[in-house]
């Protein structure tokens, strides 16, 4: 009988945990705070279903079900909001890729001209960007209502939630891991997945070149515009500008973006200390590129977070070693994506693979090659 362990309750591993419980197996899961408390809930919630690789896309579109019934499954309203996406540049051919692969992947995208754009949403007549391409599926949700339901969920199915018990190190016995030492004492296991994040080097330790992960910093405002933002526009992408605004309700708006300055961080000494600098300039430079949210919002909301990722911006999901899986480095789309990889993990931890999608694309060798970007839609 497969004993499986699960390090990290983020999204990922909650929904790994989930949809392995829910086949019969006895899981737990430890988590060195609590559910969430890492990176899941340090997001602007969304879910998109536009991204600029066919293996985002499917991942994207293989949780949409999940989604559309969460509620049902599991009696959590997660307060989903559709927005659609509009990706907007003054270079067509940085938005060819992701319309291509769109539509190659069945995708009902639409491209506009910046008299299209204002046409159709006159609230935007301030925009800049020449060219845009429209997404009309996608939009947000409370990501702390998702990471309640999904531990409720588990523990339902049988599983076995342990906080405050952080893994130190992995237990190896003739060359297999075969368990775990935690501030709880050596806890043994068949199987295990790595879905502890921005930890996950310290447990996973490829060959050769250690810097596969990386760690982004990344900053989010919620603001109240003299002008209330209305519903109606979608979440807007600048993908020259590298700035992003969203509706958040009431009139509110969510603003985030890189602004050019997409650096890695080291997790083990990262400080999640807010930015007055890039407040300033991310104020600036979203009204700047949208001309929604004035140049003096109030400001209600300001913090930080982590994407941990990797050199290519897609994620790891395989068996590392014989029982030992690394489910990790989704570059901000683990939560949009949690429901498929929860069901992948269940398919490889169980059956050894998945009809969901080729894991040859996910494997920790392909980070050897030269290219280094595969995923260039991520904000």
């Amino acid at each position: 009988m497969k004993n499986i362990l699960i390090i990290g309750a983020g999204v990922i591993g909650l929904s790994c945990g989930y949809h392995l419980a829910k086949r019969g197996y006895p899981v737990q899961i430890l988590e060195k705070n609590h559910p969430g408390a890492g990176q899941s809930t340090k997001t602007g919630g969304g879910i998109r279903y536009c991204h600029g690789t066919t293996e985002n896309i499917t991942l994207s579109s293989r949780s949409r079900e999940f989604w559309k019934c969460f509620s049902t499954e599991f009696g959590v309203d997660t307060s989903y909001k559709e927005t659609g996406h509009l990706f907007l540049s003054s270079k067509t051919e940085k938005l060819e890729t992701l319309f291509s692969v769109g539509i190659k992947n069945s995708l009902d995208l639409k491209k506009y001209n910046q008299n299209n754009i204002k046409s159709i949403w006159p609230e935007l007549s301030a925009v800049k960007a020449k060219f845009g391409v429209y997404c009309p599926i996608g939009g947000y949700l409370d990501h702390q209502k998702v990471i309640e339901g999904l531990s409720a969920g588990f523990k339902r199915v049988g599983g076995k939630l342990i906080n405050d018990v952080k893994v130190t190190k992995l237990y190896i016995n003739k060359g297999r891991i075969e368990g775990v030492y935690s501030t709880a004492g050596l806890i043994l296991s068949n199987q295990i997945l790595n879905c502890s994040g921005a930890d996950v080097e310290e447990f996973t330790k490829p060959k050769g070149n250690t810097e596969y992960f990386k760690s982004r910093h990344h900053e989010l405002i919620v603001v109240a515009p003299k002008k209330p933002i209305p519903d109606r526009i979608p979440w807007l992408i600048d993908i020259d500008k590298q700035v992003h605004l969203r509706p958040n309700g009431s009139g509110q708006a969510l603003i985030g973006g890189f602004l050019g300055k997409d650096e890695a961080v080291n997790p083990k000494i990262y400080s999640p200390a807010t930015s007055k600098e890039w407040l300033a300039q991310v104020i600036k430079v979203a009204q700047q590129t949208f001309g929604v949210s004035g140049a003096n919002p109030i400001v209600l909301r300001h913090w930080s977070g982590l994407y941990p990722g990797t050199n290519d911006y897609l994620p790891v999901i395989e068996e590392t070693t014989p029982g030992f899986y690394t489910i990790a480095g989704f570059s901000g789309t683990g939560l949009m994506h949690a429901p498929a990889v929860g069901k992948i993990a269940s398919d490889l931890v169980i059956d050894g693979n998945t009809d969901i999608i080729n894991l040859e694309k996910f494997n920790l060798c392909r980070l050897n090659k030269a290219k280094i970007i595969s995923e260039t839609s991520g904000f």
